[in-house]
């Protein structure tokens, strides 16, 4: 067996819980646990953990009453993109508090934050690259 195939690079993750403030811890823990696999810094880890939460409190509040919350988590050496997705009767139009001081921690944690509406999902994606990494 070839070390090099025991490596992340192209595998994802879909985690759904359900889109309640209760269980954001759940998706911390993926993002930390995942992050490791993807050999990013314990500084790096704590950040994406930190901004995960940030990005789910800022989608939280768009979210349907009783639906769900998505996030999808694609590795690669050297990174990790987490994909938080709600359910939004609104997508098209909301947009989350980019006034704030969640989006402030959210763009200061993150090496890249990006934030996509359609009729009916709102989503935040957060990307996290180990320092000298290639992009």
């Amino acid at each position: 067996m070839n070390p090099a195939d025991d490596g992340p690079a192209g595998d994802v993750v879909d985690v759904r819980i359900p889109a309640d403030g209760a269980y954001i811890a759940t998706l911390r823990l993926t993002a930390a646990s995942l992050a490791a696999r993807c050999d990013l810094t314990v500084d790096d880890i704590e950040d994406l953990r930190l901004a995960v939460d940030e990005a789910c409190a800022l989608l939280l509040p768009h979210a349907q009453p009783g639906s769900a919350m998505h996030a999808r988590f694609e590795l690669a050496t050297g990174r990790l993109a987490v994909t938080t997705t709600v359910e939004s009767p609104d997508a098209s139009e909301a947009s989350p508090d980019r006034s704030g001081f969640a989006w402030s921690v959210l763009s200061a944690l993150a090496s890249e934050v990006n934030v996509a509406g359609d009729g009916e999902h709102l989503s935040i994606t957060v990307l996290k690259r180990r320092e000298g990494a290639s992009a």
